[in-house]
Parts: structure tokens; sequence; C-alpha cells
């Protein structure tokens, strides 16, 4: 991203890349803060794969956290994203999962929480 940003004189104002509970790079997002560039996650709700350890939506302590709040896990992910300052990107036909979707933002995690995911 900083390539491009380079080539053209400015930088982008997004920069889509892969960021979930299981996967995120601190550092990127610190330095797309400093140059105003967004991060928008793809995979925001990603669990285990073979190349990549994740976090599954049953996770112990994703459940124990989204019990808290009266969510669901996948709330609870896509608002921990939210709140390190990282657009995520979800996906879905179903509109009950849309909206289940929107509900992430009718709740804030507590410090405390935000440190244990």
């Amino acid at each position: 991203w900083a390539r491009r940003g380079a080539a053209s004189g400015a930088p982008p104002a997004v920069n889509q890349v892969e960021w979930h509970l299981g996967y995120h790079n601190e550092t990127l997002l610190g330095a797309m803060k400093t140059h105003g560039v967004v991060l928008e996650a793809w995979g925001s709700l990603t669990g285990p794969t073979a190349s990549n350890p994740g976090v599954s939506l049953s996770d112990p302590r994703l459940e124990d956290v989204a019990g808290r709040y009266f969510a669901s896990t996948a709330q609870v992910a896509l608002r921990w994203s939210v709140h390190k300052g990282v657009a995520p990107v979800t996906a879905t036909c179903d509109a009950d999962h849309a909206k289940g979707d929107l509900a992430a933002f009718a709740f804030d995690l507590s410090a405390e929480d935000m440190a244990l995911l």
C-alpha cells in the first residue's frame, strides 16, 4: 500500500487485508492509521485453517465474552475489529445474518474483554 501511495502521490483511502481474531497485524494497522488509511478487514470471521490457527467462533473465551453482552460470538468478533479502528467486511445472503452482523454496533466491549480477545 505504501508503494501505491508513493507512485500516485497520495496514500490510498482504504487498504483491504486479512484481519480477524486469529490473524491481525498491529504494526500494519498503526502505520495505516499514521497515514490516514482505513484498514478494511477481509476474513473478519475466519476460523482455523490448515495454514492459519485462527480463532473458532466456538472458542470458549469468545463464548464467555459473548455471554456477558448477550451477543453472538460473531458479533463480538466484529465488534473487536471495530474497536480496533478496523472496518470489517462480512457477506451474507441471509437477512437474519445481516441483521445479526449489524447488531455488533449495539454494544461496546470493555478494555478487559478487548485484552482477553
